[in-house]
């Protein structure tokens, strides 16, 4: 069983036992129908249950299974091919009535306060669950009822948040796990984080509480890579204002000689990160050369960079793509000076320069660089 389908029965069921004391621990079954057969108390190791102890039941479906002191953690109780899992610590018993073949609705599971909270959890949500159920049938037969839609939004809200305030009032019990499955880890990722945090005290040889906090872990690691990639792409992005002078840019043509960006002052100049291994920069080439078909006769410019690091390929490119304006590369790769003094992180990337060679706009593609030219040159 994967922890993802395990979590889901847990959700479904789960039932706490935190009372009880002493060192002789039982768990006391009457399941009405299953006289004769076996049950089993389980472990769970690596996602999968193992037995720790047994009974059979006698005629009247009644038994005692004595287990020995265990830490807090997820068990099941197994009988025939039904199953409840518990919540157990090392001090609690349990007793459980139920009718056969509905073993993970217990008619009484007794010796937990969290039992009772995860009760009356249970309850609210079937209370929900119900509501919600009902004003999706209604809308099915009427979806234009703006009423019944507004309500269905209102019930899965005041739901949400139902689970969150369990999660929060339980942050250090195994039930958190089982609850935080409803809710969105981007937006409460702080209680996620108690409750990793939490459990690192409460269960931290659990094999739930292991893949659990791997997860949170995960994310975590990638929320910090995501916002240092977020902070770099903004100190690239403001080492070129918008309104500052454009850095001069002298690299290699394609014929061996030097061409400097400056040498076009006077001209409304695009210049265009690109290169010829760069797939999305070859599709957007016709559209470039669209608009300097438009434009270039009214004074606009392009100064191809190419982030390229073979001088065959580069060339090759130009000319299959029919590309007649200026090309320079120091063939650099991402290492290109000019793109690092430019900040540049992807390609295709563009920067607009005005006729004195200052920055326009950055990141100008297709219709919106279209647009843009049309307003400054007209046509």
């Amino acid at each position: 069983m994967t922890l993802n389908k395990l979590l889901s029965a847990i959700t479904a069921f789960v039932l706490v036992s935190c009372q009880g004391g002493g060192s002789s621990r039982t768990i006391t079954l009457s399941v009405e129908g299953a006289g004769d057969q076996m049950a089993y108390f389980d472990r769970f190791m690596n996602g999968r249950p193992y037995h720790v102890d047994s009974v059979k039941l006698n005629g009247d479906g009644k038994g005692v299974i004595k287990i020995p002191p265990m830490p807090l953690d997820f068990y099941r109780i197994a009988v025939g091919n039904e199953q409840l899992v518990v919540v157990l610590d090392s001090t609690e018993s349990l007793t459980v009535e139920a009718q056969g073949g509905a073993l993970q609705e217990p008619k009484r599971i007794e010796g937990s306060a969290h039992s009772d909270a995860m009760r009356r959890f249970q309850e609210e949500s079937r209370g929900y669950e119900q509501k919600v159920a009902a004003l999706r049938e209604a809308l099915a037969s009427d979806p234009t009822n703006q009423a019944n839609m507004d309500e269905l939004n209102i019930t899965n809200t005041a739901y949400y948040q139902s689970c969150k305030r369990f999660v929060q009032e339980h942050t250090g019990s195994p039930l958190a796990i089982s609850v935080l499955s409803r809710l969105n880890m981007q937006e409460e990722f702080e209680l996620f984080k108690q409750v990793r945090d939490a459990l690192r005290k409460s269960m931290p040889q659990s094999g739930f509480f292991t893949s659990f906090r791997e997860q949170v872990d995960r994310y975590e690691q990638e929320m910090v890579m995501i916002k240092a990639q977020e902070e770099e792409m903004k100190r690239m992005s403001n080492l070129l204002p918008v309104g500052s002078v454009a850095p001069e840019i002298r690299q290699t043509t394609p014929e061996g000689g030097t061409y400097a960006l400056s040498q076009l002052r006077g001209k409304v100049v695009l210049v265009d990160f690109w290169a010829s291994w760069c797939r999305p920069c070859r599709i957007e080439n016709p559209n470039v050369k669209r608009v300097y078909d438009r434009f270039h006769k009214k004074g606009f410019e392009i100064l191809g960079v190419s982030l390229d690091r073979d001088h065959t390929a580069w060339v090759e490119a130009i000319k299959a793509d029919g590309l007649p304006w200026k090309h320079v590369s120091d063939l650099g790769f991402w290492n290109n000076a000019a793109a690092q003094e430019y900040g540049v992180s992807s390609i295709p990337y563009t920067v607009l320069l005005d006729r004195e060679g200052k920055v326009l706009e950055k990141g100008l593609r297709g219709n919106d660089l279209e647009a843009k030219l049309a307003a400054l040159l007209g046509g």
